[in-house]
């Protein structure tokens, strides 16, 4: 009789939890389905955040450029031209990564 009454017990329990996730699911597929709407404000925080890193990429490697070039005075000298174009390079490299993980987190986002 115990062992009767603990497994309708343990069934609710389940079919509880397996609502809970159904509704999460639901919430969590209408919350996706908002995100992926056109929002001017979305758009300009993915300009917003393309602009900071390829800012940061580029002003990171000119430190570090600057700094080897300072510290390697005779050994590594590099022209202010060569540090801008590395500079640059770096940081659209930087950015052709960012946009392919923005476009990656889009597609994995899709298959949901």
């Amino acid at each position: 009789m115990k062992k009767k009454y603990r497994n309708s017990k343990n069934a609710l329990s389940e079919q509880k939890a397996i609502n809970i996730l159904k509704t999460d699911s639901e919430e969590a597929a209408y919350r996706r389905a908002k995100e992926d709407e056109f929002n001017p404000l979305n758009l300009l925080k993915g300009i917003l955040g393309f602009v900071f890193v390829v800012a940061i990429a580029f002003g990171w490697m000119m430190l570090m450029l600057l700094i080897i070039s300072f510290v390697s005075l005779s050994y590594l000298h590099f022209n202010i031209d060569v540090m801008l174009y590395v500079s640059v390079g770096f940081a659209a490299i930087c950015g052709v990564v960012y946009i392919f993980g923005k476009v990656r987190k889009s597609i994995g986002r899709r298959k949901l």
